[in-house]
């Protein structure tokens, strides 16, 4: 055969094999989300979402993909994450395979947008927007916690320190009940120090907005406390207090950013003051995943709505460090220092722990 016919067929043949690569690249690419749960997780997690069918070898519970708070609570790198690298990745069973190799991109989102759409009810918020929990601003997305938070504040004539034990429990799609317990040691420069109960805490918040696509939520919240402190020992208010509140978090890339706007109405104006109060969390998360370092800045701002009262303004850093894997339990320390107007105290320090209980056992880290 001559020498330019072999160079011809050759070619052909290469010509050949690139559009046979091109056309298992496109089919490939055309495969839908429900096209690739079925091939990879149907056999496992079931063809209805609720997983381990009849028959399977699967000894470990399996998520049901239909509960929409279990469809739609988690971080799309979480899921990515899990996808890619196997359940090991996020402290689960190691029963949950790695598909790194042989999913792309592309179609780790289509199947995880096909995961989110077992939840039929399209009002549930993604937990792309459940951004990390400031110390001391209020967060907007719903949860399911349960939150044990220190505080300790030293001002010119007293030294107190805080306990709080909170419980948070969403309700529907958009709803979230708390209860809190607060027990407090103060401790005068003149007299004895005291401890006991503070002021019963209650709130419910409902979320008004929740936009993945721009990364923003807007929730407002309705706070109050029952006077179960007792006040001749410095602690509690002496009366009931209703708190409206709005709340918002916005994300830009790894910075993210969270507001708190509150009125405070006691019913008893001549025992607490009636005030507004304004926080701001700036923080930037470390990495993609919940279980990422998070720093943080908050500033806060406390104006009494008394005409002769000049407001009050903090400023400090935190950091929030999650504990396992998955990022369901973590802690958080930080501190704050008057930097404007009144001075609320010299300089306080807090700290919390959080564990979400529906992702697992504060255990599994």
């Amino acid at each position: 055969m001559p020498y330019t016919s072999i160079r011809r067929y050759l070619s052909s043949l290469a010509a050949l094999a690139l559009a046979l690569l091109g056309f298992c690249q496109a089919a490939r690419a055309s495969l839908s989300g429900a096209e690739i749960y079925k091939d990879a997780c149907a056999s496992c997690h079931g063809a209805d979402g609720r997983g381990s069918p009849e028959g399977s070898a699967i000894t470990t519970p399996l998520p049901d993909f239909t509960d929409c708070v279990t469809a739609t609570a988690e971080t799309t790198a979480n899921w990515k994450g899990l996808i890619r690298h196997g359940g090991k990745f996020l402290g689960m069973s190691d029963q949950m395979p790695a598909f790194g190799d042989s999913l792309g991109d592309d179609e780790i989102r289509a199947v995880i947008a096909y995961v989110h759409a077992f939840c039929k009810d399209p009002r549930y918020p993604l937990g792309d927007l459940n951004f990390p929990r400031p110390l001391f601003v209020e967060k907007a997305f719903p949860e399911d916690e349960i939150v044990l938070s220190f505080d300790y504040e030293s001002a010119p004539d007293t030294r107190t320190a805080s306990w709080e034990a909170a419980v948070e429990k969403r309700i529907g799609a958009r709803g979230q009940v708390e209860v809190s317990l607060p027990v407090s040691w103060v401790q005068p420069d003149q007299g004895s120090s005291a401890a006991g109960v503070g002021d019963l805490g209650l709130s419910y918040k409902h979320v008004l907005l929740a936009d993945p696509a721009w990364n923003s939520i807007v929730t407002a919240r309705l706070a109050m406390t029952l006077p179960s402190g007792k006040t001749t020992d410095g602690i509690g208010s002496g009366t009931a207090v209703f708190a409206p509140q709005l709340l918002a978090g916005q994300a830009l890339g790894p910075f993210i950013l969270q507001a708190e706007i509150a009125a405070e109405v006691p019913v008893d104006a001549d025992k607490a003051d009636r005030q507004m109060f304004y926080g701001f969390a700036f923080q930037h998360r470390l990495g993609p995943y919940k279980k990422s370092l998070v720093v943080e800045l908050e500033l806060q701002q406390t104006q009494s709505l008394a005409s002769d009262v000049r407001a009050g303004t903090v400023l400090g850093p935190g950091l929030y460090v999650p504990l396992s894997r998955r990022g369901h339990v973590a802690v958080s320390a930080g501190a704050q220092f008057p930097v404007a107007g009144t001075r609320p105290y010299d300089w306080l320090v807090g700290s919390f722990l959080l564990w979400d209980f529906t992702d697992g056992p504060i255990w599994a880290w």
